[in-house]
């Protein structure tokens, strides 16, 4: 079952109308944003549970979670990366983030959530090799984002990049080593913007099968940055240069 934990994210869920199963909120302890939170469950008809805060500790799955836990309604159908991109208008000039080997579920959370946020039509991972979607860790630092963004897990990056290329997509991905900005690069029309793991960053196929290989500069002494905060920094260049 799907989780979300901590005040913050639950909240987000809760105004946003996903589709919350139950409250369960730590039995015994008083906080204002607690009874805010058990409010607006009631409110929309959601139930709500008291129980023990072991119980809450086991349903988070590690999660911080302030002493309330949202059960999640599951079970929908899978988006396959077909279906997705026959319903994403090229000529729009959409933006899709594509994540290598993302395996920290903060990072993968935290990436979705920013391109939720800078409008993003869709992002899309590996299927092996990359964080658990199902984490309660992952849809925490996504903060509502997954119910609202498709993230399409596919079995050969490589090769969907190509397909993204043939319906029109420009691909641009991130590597600290090479020489041209992201600054300089194109981010006009359709962009798929892809970014590399924690560590070693693009694989190979994944790298040749770019259109463009650019870096962020840094004049500071950091060698690079936290994938996500990359993710942040290429995507909404893309807003800015689009005047959105």
């Amino acid at each position: 079952m799907k989780v979300l934990a901590g005040i913050h994210a639950v909240k987000h869920a809760l105004e946003a109308g996903e589709a919350v199963e139950m409250l369960l909120v730590e039995k015994g302890k008083q906080h204002p944003r607690l009874s805010e939170l058990v409010h607006l469950a009631r409110k929309a008809g959601i139930r709500v549970s008291f129980v023990p805060k072991g119980a809450l500790q086991r349903q988070a799955g590690g999660v911080p979670h302030q002493g309330v836990v949202a059960e999640m309604v599951t079970g929908g159908p899978v988006l396959s990366f077909n279906e997705w991109i026959e319903s994403v208008d090229v000529a729009s000039a959409p933006m899709v983030l594509l994540l290598d080997q993302v395996t920290d579920p903060r990072n993968l959370g935290a990436c979705i959530r920013t391109a939720e946020a800078a409008g993003c039509a869709g992002v899309v991972i590996p299927k092996d090799h990359a964080a658990d979607l199902g984490s309660p860790v992952v849809a925490k630092s996504a903060c509502g984002a997954l119910s609202r963004l498709p993230v399409i897990r596919v079995t050969n990056l490589a090769r969907i990049i190509q397909t993204l290329q043939e319906k029109g997509f420009w691909i641009v991905g991130l590597a600290g080593e090479v020489q041209d900005s992201l600054y300089d690069a194109r981010l006009d029309g359709a962009v798929g913007m892809v970014m590399g793991g924690e560590g070693k960053g693009l694989r190979r196929l994944v790298r040749d099968s770019c259109d463009h290989l650019v870096r962020i500069p840094m004049p500071g002494r950091v060698e690079s940055l936290n994938v996500s905060v990359a993710t942040g920094v290429a995507l909404f260049e893309m807003v800015r240069r689009r005047g959105r």
